[in-house]
């Protein structure tokens, strides 16, 4: 069994691949190359054309982050962006098909379609009821491949087949903890531990690698204008700053922390019963019957028990398999097409088919 195919696997806790081999082709995510449809089931909230509690927006973005579009929908909209309700994250570099929820009061849906850069917004109707992630489906993932080589359809059909058969360990994938700059779970645990220092660091001054060079240089000299994270930190005192930035964050910083504490315990579940095994139910680290589960984990990373409290609690299935798979040709391109129950991330079924040659944009 291969372990650390890719290199980001070694900062998001990712170590075991399911299948050895891959398509052997590098691969990019990008708005051109990978789309995102979010599957809502909008009946089940009782959804109107003509009126209801709250507006529906069909969201369709690329190259934008989905809280900066949740900020631009209400800075647009003259509405707080706590009362934009979204179901989900989707990827930067890709284009993405969501919805936003505001309540129908506070806006005037004659005001669609909005269109910014990357950015367009349609108004789709009303629903009756306020979102909830019961609502929320899954997502349907689109990878298209332009590359022209001899055996590739072939191979890539007989790769899925064999993904689905073995299923894929559950792990968080790499854009939950960040591609460029990989610490959104190391600032949710020096924010867990209360080391306002460490983060600080961490957050304005720390250069990772794969960042942009000119971000770096930005970060190097301290002028953090389009830096969205780091401007609105610095506007608070020094003892404060972390904790509006996690409430700014909707919990991410900290939810992203204990996915990595997840992905480590899976990696502990193969090594300790077999890959098998992880055909079971886990509990994330915040849920009581987990303490004996976590507690090596924990000491290893060298943080005390009792912030287990403060983490979320629920049970995750270790294994997964991409639903509805389809393979085919379309417009010339070859196309790789499936679907996944919420919670689940397509990276971790693009790492097991690109391995190592899974790249990413600056």
């Amino acid at each position: 069994m291969r372990t650390y195919p890719h290199p980001l696997d070694y900062v998001a806790g990712l170590k075991y691949a399911a299948v050895d081999r891959s398509l052997g082709i590098e691969y990019t995510p990008s708005p051109e190359t990978f789309v995102v449809e979010e599957l809502v089931d909008l009946e089940s909230l009782g959804f109107n054309r003509e009126k209801g509690d709250y507006l529906v927006l069909r969201v369709v973005k690329s190259r934008v982050e989905t809280l900066k579009a949740v900020e631009d929908v209400a800075r647009r909209l003259n509405v707080p962006p706590s009362n934009v309700h979204i179901l989900g994250l989707k990827d930067k570099n890709a284009t993405t098909i969501s919805h936003f929820f505001v309540k129908a009061s506070l806006v005037n849906p004659h005001l669609f379609p909005l269109e910014a850069k990357g950015l367009y917004v349609e108004a789709l109707g009303f629903v009756k009821k306020k979102p909830t992630m019961s609502a929320l489906h899954g997502n349907r993932f689109k990878v298209i491949l332009d590359v022209d080589r001899d055996g590739l359809f072939e191979s890539l059909k007989e790769l899925v087949r064999e993904i689905y058969l073995r299923g894929l360990p559950s792990y968080y994938g790499y854009q939950r903890f960040g591609v460029r700059r990989y610490n959104t779970h190391l600032l949710g645990k020096l924010f867990l531990i209360g080391r306002e220092d460490l983060f600080a660091h961490l957050l304005l001054g720390e250069l990772f690698p794969r960042e942009n060079v000119e971000v770096s240089v930005r970060r190097l000299s301290r002028y953090f204008r389009g830096l969205a994270y780091e401007q609105y930190y610095i506007k608070f005192r020094v003892d404060y700053a972390s904790n509006m930035l996690a409430k700014k964050t909707r919990g991410i910083l900290v939810d992203a922390y204990a996915s990595y504490l997840y992905n480590l315990l899976l990696n502990r579940v193969v090594e300790s019963r077999g890959y098998e095994s992880l055909d079971a139910e886990f509990p994330m680290p915040g849920c009581l019957n987990a303490v004996d589960m976590y507690s090596e984990i924990f000491k290893s990373e060298g943080v005390p028990l009792s912030i287990a409290h403060r983490l979320p609690c629920f049970e995750r299935h270790g294994l997964f398999r991409p639903k509805n798979n389809r393979v085919y040709y379309e417009r010339g391109r070859l196309i790789y097409e499936f679907e996944l129950e919420p919670g689940l991330y397509a990276t971790v079924v693009l790492r097991e088919l690109f391995k190592e040659k899974l790249m990413f944009k600056d």
